[in-house]
């Protein structure tokens, strides 16, 4: 069973959907905001190890209607999510998370402009010593979707994302073998926990190098802009490429 792991973490290197969805949100909110993406995104691959596990998947990649319902759902929900991007106007940002240990953030006096305010209104923090909240709390993460928005994202880009059924079915149950004392199903789910791990190391790497680069970028006034035109591009394409999924 340890091939399989290796192997998943040579698929999860393998560029993809998911990949480039936690390049472009690491990226435009940061690692740490990135790590909540991807905690969505495990869970997704979890509910579909049970789905798996219970038969469900094969019934729905066996049913082209259901499969092309959760094209449309997935393209529907990514070309929202774009729609949020390209709403962000150009402007300073500040950085108010620390997205690596020892890293003090940084203050202007500039506004703030994030794809989940689509409001043109600025909204101008008030200033505290070190960043902090009147209370004396760490710094408050304005500007920035909640964590809970960002876990949520990640477990319906996966499960609204029928090329992850597929690949799933195309990937576990052959390596399922019947003469192992273990029964098959329990096979699956611990391949599937293997192939979670592998992919939270591989995306987990992917968040930090993005979030890393996203602390130079936001030095520029418009990094905030073209780091969200990013992400909505990738949204685009990635509801594109949906419907270019082989049933």
């Amino acid at each position: 069973m340890l091939e399989f792991f290796f192997a998943a973490l040579v698929i999860g290197i393998a560029p993809g959907p998911d990949n480039l969805f936690v390049l472009a949100q690491s990226a435009t909110y940061g690692a740490r905001r990135g790590f909540y993406i991807i905690l969505g995104l495990c869970t997704g691959i979890a509910l579909q190890i049970c789905l798996l596990v219970a038969g469900v998947s094969a019934l729905i990649a066996a049913s082209p209607t259901a499969f092309f319902v959760i094209q449309c759902l997935g393209a529907a929900y990514l070309l929202y999510l774009a729609y949020k991007s390209f709403q962000v106007r150009a402007g300073t940002v500040e950085i108010d998370e620390v997205d690596s240990i020892g890293t003090k953030p940084l203050q202007n006096d500039s506004c703030i402009c994030h794809p989940e305010s689509p409001s043109s209104q600025p909204e101008f923090p008030s200033r505290h010593p070190e960043g902090q909240s009147p209370e004396g709390s760490r710094p408050t993460e304005l500007g920035q979707p909640s964590a809970r928005k960002l876990y949520l994202r990640g477990v319906i880009m996966n499960m609204s994302n029928p090329k992850v059924i597929l690949f799933i079915l195309s990937l576990i149950p052959p390596a399922v073998r019947l003469d192992r004392p273990i029964h098959p199903s329990l096979q699956m789910a611990i391949f599937g926990a293997e192939f979670i791990l592998a992919t939270m190391i591989v995306f987990g790497s992917i968040a930090i190098l993005a979030g890393t680069v996203k602390r130079f970028l936001l030095t520029s006034p418009k990094a905030n802009r073209n780091l969200n035109w990013f992400s909505g591009c990738v949204f685009v394409l990635l509801a594109i490429a949906l419907f270019f999924v082989e049933h």
